[in-house]
């Protein structure tokens, strides 16, 4: 029991130690940033896991900046875009090890595409690939946990970014970073309420659409993190084309929904499947402009941290460990070992 209550508290360290590090960061990746000319062609951005759903969750900041970049993951930029010299390509990595986001940025290069690194290893395998690298100017408390702190911090240093290019003041993300202790003390609060109502018997859905989407795949892969737990991303309209025919009555349905019509359309789904599950709509309000797209990230993102850590406290799972301590961990871990260890 020590172990759990250990490594479960450095997970919620890690989720209260954003209302400070984020601070933290704003200027010297403004400092960095300001050095990056802006791009003349294309702009995507992406990676593997984290690293690709945070260039999607902020759609709506850089619709906002007037900024077109393209979300894509490692496997996309590597095998699947025609780059062209005008390119620029924008490739995220905590450790930098990661091997398919080295490999992207190899066959952007090649192509003669402009490579960006976002890393905290300026000597990695991914710095090394890249053209420019923007050191992210902080330490990691553990790798161990389902990624909450490092995710944020690379959802602030694309928005750095990206204003900068769009030539906005940095004092704007300055003072909506001031008042991430609220964000998250609201976001608590949030969780504790939506959470109350998950059976920890059944199947998680997050559904969303647009940016959402990029969230609801973020907040999955935090209950994969912690232990394996069927937690299933869809787009909000896609889903009742068929998936819906797989809830059960023990299932939880949690919808994601800062976009109108989005919303419209989540508030039949959940009215639709009042009588049979746990359909919801987690209450985290749109906002207008730049600062409020981005708020409206934070505001999701810290409610999903907290969803997963809060449902890891309840369930009795040990976040460090592979599916959390339960059957066949070892096995699962030693799969992805070797694949992950090999590229073709």
């Amino acid at each position: 029991m020590t172990e759990l209550i250990s490594m479960n508290e450095m997970m919620a360290r890690e989720i209260a130690a954003q209302s400070e590090i984020l601070i933290t960061c704003v200027a010297p990746l403004a400092e960095r940033v300001a050095q990056i000319d802006v791009p003349a062609g294309r702009i995507f951005a992406g990676g593997c896991g984290d690293s690709a759903f945070a260039p999607a969750a902020l759609g709506g900041v850089f619709a906002e900046l007037g900024i077109d970049l393209e979300p894509r993951t490692s496997m996309e930029l590597s095998a699947f875009t025609k780059f062209v010299s005008a390119d620029t390509v924008l490739l995220s990595s905590i450790s930098g090890g990661t091997k398919r986001t080295v490999e992207a940025a190899n066959v952007a290069r090649k192509a003669g595409a402009h490579v960006i690194a976002l890393t905290c290893n300026g000597h990695s395998n991914l710095a090394n690939a890249a053209d420019e690298t923007i050191v992210l100017p902080f330490t990691p408390l553990s790798r161990k946990t389902p990624h909450t702190l490092d995710y944020t911090v690379t959802l602030l240093a694309l928005v750095a970014l990206a204003s900068a290019w769009a030539r906005r003041p940095v004092e704007e993300i300055s003072k909506l970073v001031e008042t991430v202790p609220v964000l998250l003390e609201n976001a608590s609060e949030i969780a504790w309420a939506t959470g109350s109502k998950i059976n920890q018997d059944g199947k998680l859905f997050f559904l969303g659409a647009g940016p959402d989407l990029a969230n609801a795949n973020y907040g999955a892969a935090k209950f994969h993190e912690a232990g394996g737990i069927v937690a299933i991303a869809a787009e909000t309209e896609n889903f009742i084309h068929g998936m819906n025919f797989m809830v059960e009555p023990v299932d939880s349905v949690l919808l994601l929904a800062g976009a109108e019509l989005v919303h419209r359309r989540s508030r039949q789904i959940a009215t639709s499947f009042a009588g049979l599950a746990n359909c919801q709509i987690v209450p985290v309000n749109a906002q207008d402009g730049v600062l409020g797209a981005f708020a409206y990230t934070l505001m999701t993102t810290f409610v999903l941290q907290y969803l997963c850590l809060n449902f890891a406290n309840n369930a009795g799972l040990q976040v460090d460990r592979p599916r959390a301590g339960r059957p066949d961990g070892e096995k699962h871990l030693a799969i992805q070992s070797e694949i992950m260890a090999e590229l073709s």
